[in-house]
């Protein structure tokens, strides 16, 4: 691709309209910080140097600059970049003045860009003419950049001289970025380069050359110098603070100064620089709220099933807080999160900014539940408003039958499944919880409790006894839950703030920011691409993923298998690792996405790793079990090896209404599949057979995957739901932890260093139409509104949604 755009950019250069050129040597362009090069210069110089590069570095910024070689020689430059488009203005005193635009696209690897400019003379003659400039930059490695431009595009005249057709290409180099554990670091210190400029057509002894780069002994200090021909050298000092840019510098050649130059400017990204004062220290205010899940769901449903948070963006602040030398502790504002496994994934990162000297305080201003609670224990202090409310704290799930309600209405439910745990849509067959329901039902309580007991008291220092009476279901007041040790005192914001500054020593009123509103600066050249993330989320469904009225999101098999491709085929991808959230679905359409999985396992020859989130069940199990290595979380609930049909049958309802009906069929088993006959006894036997078939499949494919027998997968199946823990002692998964977790197993299969930075393949579900999100959160706000349920009532929801296993 970068051959075809090189081509295509000399190509367009030749074909240009204008006279042939006149064969002069190329000047070099006046420099602002004296290192200056197509192929490395990325802020808002680029726009004056190569137009590829522009908005790289910095959301957006303003660059003033001033040069001078004597009272009747100067210039002044003014250069403004928001996203990838720019302005700039150049002046030379008394001469000429240049005015233009900049616009690029393209991604981190492989960019284009164009700026059109005018130029405009000044005394004696007043003359104007407009100019073209384009270029491309590709950057494939963190210690390699290219660049290539043409300048004078359609070689304009210009003060009755046509300025001939430029070409120039340009290398950058960081030497240091080849040690992959320090290519985002140290490697950005020390970056070379070297240019050629040559004529449309002029001899290759009129090319101009240069060598130059910029070194960073100190944080925020750089030195700066380019060579060229004719003993031409520019040097300069620059200082980088957050957002504020300062240079100065000389231009000499031989004994002779040619000019000196200054700048100063102001970016949006924020430099990790030492050069900022005292008052620049900070605390980082994170907020979460609602039901995290890997992706923020918004398909439009009835129900309003589907609706989730991604957990993603809190991720990415906890470890941007990690990272940045600014920011000496964390102010965690708790509104309602909900789904255990991607909360307990959350903990570590809270876990290693507290290591790193970095406290954490949880806020929470309206009460909680036990996602809150479970998080806030996590942290260095947690607080809570005097009237804020603690309810529905501990665990309830309930079973509803509709068999006799369906017979009243002359409707039944022909149900076949394998497995005495196999419960989905069971209570519309029967009329009572079965044994094997009641003890995996008990079963999966109990668990549930130990594991939010274990980590909140092991966290807060207290006995378990004193934790018990809070998680009775009664609603608590915030001062309670402080005698109970689970808060560390009753107050507000302020109070709350008081205390994280007291922690990170910044006093009573610390500087808080919202560091998704603050990024940083990219200086890093292109990270390699090393791991692929596969997101599998949802409800599985043959062909493509879409959004069910009814019940919401689902994945579709036709789009995964997709994403599975492009993930294993990547180039630079050294392992891959699915991420599954999903209760289950179509036979068939696990059964595609198993066989994807192993085929391109096999052709590839690169590892697969299957991270768990909150469900991997049934279809969710069966599409992870041909992993190299499975993670699941403490919370996941996964297994529920088992098969079931379900088949509504209104024969009893249009008899009722006196709906008569012939039937004309060839084949005796015809009627089973008919939604107007109840299943005979035959019936029956016959989709039994069928499901004992597909029930030995799925053991046969969980056996051949795990390396098990099918009798030790059998003794484990039958439907049967097991959280984490439990599926590790029976051999299901093989760790249990978090994405992250699977991420560095993913990194030692591939034979990634552990601390080389990397960017990750996220492939997830289609976003959709614009009008489909629209719509859908239009919806489900009306929902929300419209439908509001008391406080307390959600907190239980809440809790019952925690306990209830999947059932499919």
């Amino acid at each position: 691709m970068i051959r075809r755009l090189l081509l295509a950019a000399c190509v367009l250069g030749a074909s240009a309209s204008g006279a042939a050129a006149t064969s002069l040597t190329p000047r070099l362009p006046l420099t602002l910080f004296g290192d200056e090069s197509v192929a490395s210069t990325d802020d808002a110089r680029a726009m004056a140097f190569n137009p590829a590069a522009t908005g790289r570095r910095y959301p957006s910024e303003l660059l003033a600059g001033f040069a001078r070689r004597d009272g009747h020689h100067e210039w002044n430059s003014t250069l403004f970049t928001s996203g990838r488009l720019g302005l700039y203005a150049l002046r030379q005193r008394d001469t000429s003045q240049t005015y233009g635009a900049s616009f690029a696209f393209g991604n981190e690897k492989l960019s284009v860009g164009l700026s059109p400019y005018w130029l405009i003379s000044g005394r004696p003659v007043r003359e104007r003419t407009d100019d073209q400039r384009i270029g491309v930059l590709s950057r494939p490695a963190p210690w390699l950049s290219a660049g290539f431009t043409i300048d004078h595009l359609f070689q304009p005249k210009f003060r009755s001289e046509r300025r001939a057709r430029t070409y120039t290409l340009g290398l950058g180099w960081r030497p240091l970025a080849l040690l992959r554990t320090q290519a985002h670091a140290l490697g950005t210190r020390l970056t070379l380069t070297g240019d050629v400029t040559i004529v449309d057509d002029g001899e290759w002894r009129q090319a101009r050359t240069q060598v130059g780069g910029e070194f960073e002994p100190l944080p925020g200090l750089a030195l700066n110098a380019t060579l060229a021909d004719h003993r031409n050298l520019r040097i300069g000092v620059t200082l980088r603070g957050v957002h504020l840019t300062a240079h100065a510098g000389s231009a000499s050649q031989g004994d002779a100064q040619l000019y000196e130059n200054y700048a100063l400017g102001y970016h949006g990204g924020e430099e990790p620089t030492s050069f900022a004062s005292p008052g620049a220290r900070r605390v980082a205010i994170v907020r979460a709220g609602g039901a995290l899940a890997d992706e923020s769901m918004g398909g439009v449903s009835l129900l309003g099933a589907g609706s989730s948070v991604a957990a993603a963006p809190l991720h990415r602040q906890f470890q941007r807080a990690l990272e940045d030398p600014l920011t000496r502790g964390v102010f965690l504002d708790l509104r309602g999160v909900e789904g255990m496994a991607q909360i307990e994934e959350l903990r570590p990162r809270i876990q290693k900014l507290r290591a790193a000297g970095k406290p954490v305080v949880a806020y929470m201003e309206y009460g909680g539940g036990r996602g809150d609670l479970f998080l806030a224990s996590a942290c260095d202090r947690a607080l809570a408003t005097e009237d804020a409310s603690f309810a529905a704290l501990g665990l309830r799930t309930e079973r509803r039958y509709y068999r006799q309600m369906l017979a009243d209405l002359g409707v039944r439910v022909d149900r076949s499944s394998i497995g005495a745990y196999k419960s989905a849509y069971r209570n519309l067959s029967v009329d009572a919880t079965p044994p094997a329901d009641t003890l995996a039902i008990q079963h999966s309580l109990t668990q549930l409790q130990e594991l939010f007991t274990r980590a909140v008291t092991t966290d807060r220092r207290i006995p378990p006894a004193r934790l018990a009476p809070i998680l009775d279901g009664r609603a608590w007041p915030a001062g309670d839950l402080v005698r109970a040790g689970l808060l560390d005192s009753v107050g507000y914001r302020e109070q709350a703030m008081r205390e994280l500054g007291r922690l990170t020593r910044l006093g009573d009123k610390p500087r808080a920011v919202n560091l998704a509103r603050r990024p940083a600066a990219r200086r890093a050249w292109a990270l390699p691409t090393r791991i692929a993330v596969v997101y599998a989320g949802g409800g599985i469904e043959t062909g493509r993923s879409g959004s069910d009225l009814l019940t919401g999101p689902f994945m579709g098999s036709e789009t995964l298998i997709k994403e599975l491709e492009r993930a294993f085929h990547e180039p630079g991808v050294k392992a891959v690792v699915l991420r599954v959230d999903s209760p289950g679905g179509s036979a068939l359409a696990s059964n595609l996405i198993d066989h994807a999985v192993q085929r391109l396992r096999r052709e590839t020859h690169r590892p697969l790793i299957v991270s768990m989130a909150g469900s991997a069940a049934s279809g969710g199990y069966y599409i992870s079990c041909h992993a190299d290595w499975i993670v699941a979380d403490r919370f996941t609930r996964t297994g529920s090896i088992g098969v079931l049909f379900l088949k509504p049958s209104l024969e009893g309802f249009y008899a009722r209404h006196h709906v008569r009906e012939d039937d004309f069929e060839r084949g005796s088993a015809m009627a089973g599949w008919s939604a107007a006959r109840d299943w005979t006894p035959a019936m029956q036997a016959s989709a039994d057979s069928a499901i004992a078939r597909e029930y030995r499949s799925f053991v046969d494919k969980v056996a051949d995957g795990r390396h098990l027998t099918p009798d030790e997968v059998n003794t484990q199946a039958q439907g049967r739901v097991w959280l984490g823990e439990d599926a590790k002692q029976r051999r299901l998964v093989d760790a249990i932890g978090g994405l992250d977790d699977a991420l560095a197993e993913a990194r030692r299969r591939g034979g990634v260093p552990a601390g080389e930075k990397i960017r990750l393949l996220e492939l997830g579900r289609p976003r959709g139409s614009f009008f489909e999100r629209l719509i859908g959160n239009w919806l489900r706000a009306s929902m929300d509104r419209d439908a509001h349920l008391p406080d307390f009532t959600q907190a239980q929801a809440r809790a019952l949604d925690e306990a209830d296993a999947p059932d499919e």
